[in-house]
C-alpha cells in the first residue's frame, strides 16, 4: 500500500468533508436568515391585524351610534308629525267654525 496515495485520499476527503460542512453551515444560514424574515413579516401581518380589528371595532361602534341617532330622529318625526295633525285638525275646526 502507497503510503502517500492512502494520505492523499484521506487529505481528499477531508477536503470535501469541509466544502460538504461549509455547505450545510451556509444553507442553515440561509434558513436562519428566512426564518427570520418570516417572523418579522408575520409581526408585521399581526399588528396590520390589530389595527383592522381595532378599526373594525370602531367602525361597528360608529354604525350603532348612528342606527340609534336615527331611531331618535324617527321618533321625533313621528311626534312632529303627530303635533302637525292636531295643529292642522285645530285649524281645519277653527276655519269650519267661522264659515
Amino acid at each position: 500500500m502507497d503510503i502517500e496515495k492512502t494520505m492523499q485520499f484521506i487529505l481528499d476527503q477531508q477536503a470535501r468533508s469541509n466544502e460538504t460542512l461549509t455547505k450545510v453551515q451556509e444553507t442553515i444560514l440561509d434558513v436562519v436568515r428566512t426564518l427570520v424574515d418570516v417572523a418579522n413579516a408575520q409581526e408585521r401581518t399581526n399588528e396590520i391585524l390589530a389595527s383592522l380589528a381595532e378599526r373594525q371595532i370602531e367602525a361597528e361602534e360608529a354604525r350603532r351610534a348612528t342606527e340609534a341617532a336615527i331611531n331618535r330622529l324617527a321618533e321625533q318625526q313621528k311626534i312632529t308629525e303627530e303635533n302637525l295633525n292636531v295643529l292642522l285638525l285645530t285649524v281645519e275646526r277653527h276655519i269650519s267654525n267661522h264659515n
